[in-house]
């Protein structure tokens, strides 16, 4: 039996020493202090990296990315619920599997080449300018389609949105047919099945894709550079320019207060959406 429970403690103790460990470093080393002479860090209290944060428009890149990040997930949360709302209760086995696998297949590329494929779909000689020109919608190409925020975020769902659709279907499999089929019998209609009982009994599920896909969007910086442009910020690209100028603390800091904001933001929706019940059951 203790070989048993050593055995099943050693995934924890991996998750603690390759995960919360460096993350814990991440923030000690924030309150260091910055010494010129070696390029390095000693450890004297500062706060230093933190005053730094609010200077030069970084707390305007930080803000910005996290609206990013909420309307990001927002979006593949609210195009993932019918996807997987489909393969719980519409398809058959076989078309569940195809669903399954279409959503997986983007997996098989790296994130640049989806990144720059969708640059040349949105690019002025784009199959979107031409087909709109061809239709008579447009009499030139539209430049805001690329190197924008709107070209940033079609990047942005496009290949985030499966991290967003399992956690529902999973949330999904939990709501069992007949429920639906009483609230029918009852004389509900589709809406008021899917805002009384989908919903409510989902909310888990569509917290969790929410908060992966919020996690993935702040640190992603292949989209943005790809799609908005060399100067298009994102706290990423803000923490490797700080990076290649050695600022280690301010570096740290700045990672430390989005580590607050992740946190923060899985606190207070676990509390609310309840993200724990997710994995109600799964031990029976």
């Amino acid at each position: 039996m203790k070989t048993i429970l050593s055995l099943m403690s050693l995934p924890v103790i991996a998750v603690l020493v390759l995960g919360a460990a460096p993350l814990c470093v991440v923030v000690v080393w924030s309150f260091w202090t910055w010494d010129p002479s070696t390029y390095w860090i000693r450890p004297e209290l500062s706060l230093a990296g933190y005053a730094a944060i609010g200077e030069a428009g970084r707390w305007t890149v930080l803000l910005g990315t996290l609206f990013k990040a909420v309307l990001a997930a927002s979006f593949c949360v609210v195009l993932a619920f019918p996807l997987a709302y489909a393969i719980r209760f519409l398809a058959g086995r076989r078309l569940a599997l195809v669903l399954m696998a279409l959503i997986t297949i983007p997996f098989f590329t790296s994130y640049l080449i989806r990144a720059f494929s969708w640059r040349l779909v949105l690019g002025r000689t784009g199959p979107v300018n031409e087909a709109l020109q061809s239709l008579g919608l447009i009499a030139e190409p539209l430049d805001w389609l690329l190197f924008s925020d709107f070209a940033i975020m079609v990047g942005f769902i496009a290949s985030y949105l499966p991290f967003a659709a399992f956690p529902l279907i999973l949330a999904m499999q939990r709501v069992e047919p007949s429920l639906l089929k009483a609230a029918q019998d009852l004389g509900a209609g589709f809406w008021r099945i899917v805002g009384s009982i989908v919903i409510p009994l989902t909310l888990s599920g569509s917290f969790a894709g929410f908060l992966f896909v919020f996690v993935m969007v702040i640190g992603s910086q292949t989209e943005v550079q790809m799609l908005g442009g060399a100067g298009a910020p994102i706290v990423s690209i803000m923490i490797n320019d700080v990076m290649r100028v050695a600022n280690f603390p301010l570096a740290f800091a700045i990672s430390s207060v989005v580590l607050i904001c992740v946190f923060g933001v899985l606190l207070a929706g676990n509390r609310i959406f309840g993200l724990a019940r997710l994995f109600e059951g799964m031990s029976k």
